[in-house]
């Protein structure tokens, strides 16, 4: 419990929180950084409240009701929920939680969580179809690929309700505008991207000419020599996505005969070009992981028609704008992108430079609104897992 013998300083170090009571008292100038570090460290909370002729009992009885409040709230309540993919999620986690700790008065009772996506993908996005109440949600997520957040029973309970809105406190960067990533409706905030691209083992591709775009690693003369994300009977569908959208179901046919297995982007960066047994010719591969490969016999094919673009977006509730603003300060600050553009991901600030390759391949809203991605998706599995057990 705070009470009067406690220095201001020992307050706010252990209670932060009640620094807004505080300033609404006309007290915030003794919560500066160099009142804390002077006579904070000796004044006492009584000395302070009677100097200025507040009543101590009732104020120390107000600030320990808030911070109780406080305590129960945090216990309870999620802020934030970063689910990344792989080669995101420890370099943002690294960065954020840093700016976390060097600001802890800008996140004071602030409770988040950053997870990598391939965690949840068969844990907790299947609970997203069940949710009833966007009490259930943290205020602001982030999350990846074309998940349940894209599916008709999330979009009926929650997005068509208005529940959501944009974020992204500016024209982003041309770069991932261009190729119409932003959303229209302005509920999705599309902030980065895990691009995907085809790395090529020269010598297993023996005479078979080098892939050049998407279509090409459809051809039968690559049976079973592609290699793509996944394990057990669950299969990227970031790739399976766009395959469809051009070509329908016969591309999920012709790509459950080529691929041989799936793996980890790690794994993949190791097997390329390695020999072994169960390496392949082709890897689909994020971006990420492909610039990880040294292997001197292993190509880098940006496809013609682009890099498949896998999404990486916000969902924020209305509201969180002005609650959660130090956040989206540190999101959408010209030093998180460039961090994001230095790991090899899309930045969304306009003024970094991007400088991948132009050529993107986005789904497109038109796909995403007019289909029932969550029936697709279960659709693709099924015909995708029928003839990769026919070709066993």
């Amino acid at each position: 419990m705070i009470t009067q013998d406690d220095t201001i300083n020992e307050i706010a170090q252990t209670y932060p929180v009640v620094r807004l009571m505080f300033e609404q008292h006309g007290l915030g100038g003794y919560w500066t950084p160099e009142s804390l570090n002077r006579i904070g460290r000796f004044v006492r909370l009584g000395t302070l409240l009677k100097s200025v002729g507040m009543n101590v009992e009732s104020f120390i009885e107000d600030l320990n009701r808030l911070r109780l409040e406080n305590e129960s709230s945090n216990s309870a309540e999620l802020h934030f929920m970063a689910m990344l993919p792989c080669g995101l999620r420890n370099p943002f986690k690294e960065s954020f939680e840093g700016h976390v700790a060097s600001h802890p008065d800008l996140f004071t009772g602030f409770n988040f969580l950053n997870e990598g996506n391939v965690n949840h993908e068969l844990s907790y996005y299947p609970l997203i179809d069940k949710m009833e109440s966007p009490d259930e949600l943290p205020d602001v997520l982030m999350a990846s690929d074309i998940n349940h957040f894209f599916h008709r029973p999330f979009i009926e309970r929650f997005l068509s309700k208005g529940l959501f809105e944009s974020c992204i406190p500016y024209a982003p960067n041309r770069y991932l505008a261009e190729c119409g990533f932003y959303d229209p409706a302005g509920v999705y905030s599309m902030y980065t991207s895990n691009l995907l691209v085809i790395a090529v083992d020269k010598q297993r591709l023996g005479g078979r000419p080098m892939p050049k775009c998407w279509d090409d690693i459809l051809d039968p003369m690559f049976e079973n020599e592609i290699t793509m994300r996944g394990e057990g009977d669950f299969f990227c569908n970031a790739i399976m996505l766009p395959f469809v959208k051009d070509h329908g179901m016969d591309a999920v046919r012709a790509l459950a005969r080529n691929i041989r297995g799936g793996k980890h982007p790690s794994e993949m960066v190791k097997l390329a070009g390695s020999g072994r047994e169960e390496s392949t010719a082709i890897y689909l591969i994020p971006w990420f992981f492909s610039k990880k490969i040294s292997n001197p016999n292993v190509e880098i094919v940006w496809p013609e028609d682009g890099a498949i673009t896998s999404p990486v977006f916000l969902l924020a509730k209305k509201g969180m704008l002005e609650k959660h603003a130090p956040l989206f300060d540190y999101l959408f600050s010209k030093d998180t992108s460039t961090m994001l553009n230095d790991r090899h991901f899309t930045p969304i600030h306009p003024d970094v430079a991007c400088v991948l390759p132009e050529k993107l391949k986005w789904l497109g809203w038109d796909f995403l609104t007019d289909n029932d991605i969550g029936v697709m998706k279960d659709n693709i599995r099924a015909v995708f897992l029928s003839e990769w057990e026919r070709k066993k």
